[in-house]
């Protein structure tokens, strides 16, 4: 049985205890109230583009029949680089073409400006314009991948940027030679190919 003196004694130390808690929490939410932070806003990530085009509008550049030699066709190709990341830009042809007919074809490639697929307006560079000089053959041979493929700037640039704009004219010909003439009611053909310019940012 506990006396008065240790029921107060008891009492006495429950109060101190209770202030000690209530103490320790005063303190503990007084230190939680401090705080700083700072912060660095509107962080963004996009990424750059690769992107070439040309104004054939989906049509063959050329598509000529019965040729004789001597006969002359001329055709202009707009090619525009659209990205925002500089890039190399190769020209080449992926398909296999008809030697028998491609060999004695003569392709020659000249850069300048102009839009009329029939160049009319074309303009060629003051120097440098000579893209290739050769036979159609021997284009698609040396020129059949990216790997490989025919470099060819805007004028004295080393890369293509955004908006640059090259037009090219093609002049294809056959060359006076019997070796394509098939002899029979059916003549050589080169084969349907393509012309490709591919983009690869440096």
């Amino acid at each position: 049985m506990q006396t008065q003196t240790q029921t107060k004694t008891r009492k006495l130390l429950l109060s101190a205890l209770t202030v000690m808690v209530v103490g320790s929490i005063v303190a503990f939410g007084t230190f939680s109230a401090f705080s700083s932070s700072t912060e660095n806003p509107g962080n963004n990530f996009d990424a750059g583009t690769v992107a070439i085009s040309d104004n054939d509008a989906g049509s063959a550049l050329y598509n000529v029949t019965n040729r004789k030699p001597g006969q002359i066709t001329e055709k202009c190709i707009k090619v525009t680089y659209n990205g925002t990341l500089a890039s190399d830009v190769k020209l080449y042809n992926p398909d296999a073409v008809n030697a028998n007919v491609a060999d004695y074809t003569d392709l020659a490639i000249t850069s300048g400006t102009g839009s009329a697929s029939g160049c009319s307006d074309f303009a060629a560079d003051a120097s440098g314009s000579s893209v290739y000089s050769g036979e159609l053959d021997d284009f698609q041979s040396a020129y059949n991948s990216y790997a490989n493929g025919l470099v060819d700037n805007p004028l004295a640039q080393i890369k293509w940027d955004a908006n640059d704009t090259v037009t090219y004219k093609f002049r294809v010909e056959l060359q006076d030679n019997n070796a394509a003439n098939s002899g029979t009611g059916t003549g050589y053909a080169s084969g349907t190919h393509k012309y490709v310019w591919e983009a690869r940012n440096q």
